[in-house]
């Protein structure tokens, strides 16, 4: 004790730590130390340090929210990658339904081209018959003869 009561600093303070009213504080102080810790400030953000000198002096308060920080970073993590997934699966169904209506269109030009070329052939062979003899002699309706409609067909049309 007397090697403690040699130190300035140090005597006062246990005395008081001991007496009636500085016992209380003292335990208050100590349980604020431990909910609150010591407050760094910028020295948090030192890159190697930081958060070395972080892990001895913050308090239970800074742990359960650096804690909370982490558990709801991947949540939202988590969440981005369901959303990744859903967005992929809706950009692949998109693709499959054009890509449908695409074929189908494809397929309807393939099927208008061969009933032109029905129709053609039945102009054709319709502009070769030769003449009923028992029928009166009319006008051909209004439209495009068989030899114009095939030149047509050469230069594209």
């Amino acid at each position: 004790m007397i090697a403690l009561a040699s130190i300035p600093y140090v005597g006062p303070f246990l005395a008081f730590a001991t007496s009636r009213f500085g016992l209380p504080l003292v335990v208050a102080g100590v349980v604020v130390f431990f909910y609150e810790g010591v407050p760094i400030g910028p020295l948090r953000d030192i890159p190697w340090a930081g958060p070395k000198l972080a892990s001895l002096v913050d308090g239970r308060v800074d742990r359960e929210y650096a804690a909370g920080g982490k558990a709801e970073a991947a949540l939202w993590q988590e969440k981005l990658r369901l959303a990744a997934i859903a967005q992929a699966a809706d950009t692949k169904t998109r693709q499959q339904d054009i890509d449908a209506a695409a074929q189908e269109y494809i397929d309807k030009q393939h099927s208008d081209a061969a009933r032109i070329s029905e129709l053609v052939r039945a102009q054709k062979d319709e502009d070769n018959v030769p003449p009923d003899p028992t029928k009166p002699a009319v006008c051909k309706p209004a439209g495009i003869s068989a030899g114009v409609s095939t030149r047509l067909d050469a230069i594209g049309r």
